[in-house]
């Protein structure tokens, strides 16, 4: 994963202007998560403690956005913190094949 460490001091610069979509991949002790802008390309790749404190300093400083998570143990509690801040959240089951 590609580390941006200049993006702290000015994400609220790269952010400005863009309709934004993040894919949210959620694991137990750490979640990454990707911002894209409008056309596809990739603004930003960090990745975040999964507790409800990390990820509402995170999502709190981006605007507004379209997020896509997997769905599994913590996508319930995620979701909805997320959506607290009125943004708009899907998800997609994962289909076994048997």
């Amino acid at each position: 994963m590609k580390k941006t460490s200049t993006v702290r001091v000015n994400r609220n610069m790269i952010f400005k202007g863009h309709k934004l979509t993040i894919g949210l991949d959620l694991g137990d002790r750490w979640s990454c998560y990707c911002v894209l802008d409008e056309a596809g390309e990739i603004l930003l790749e960090q990745k975040v403690a999964t507790t409800p404190e990390a990820m509402k300093q995170t999502f709190e400083r981006i605007p507004r956005s379209l997020i896509a998570m997997e769905t599994g143990t913590h996508s319930p509690w995620v979701s909805r913190l997320l959506k607290e801040r009125d943004t708009r959240c899907w998800w997609r089951t994962r289909k076994r094949c048997n």
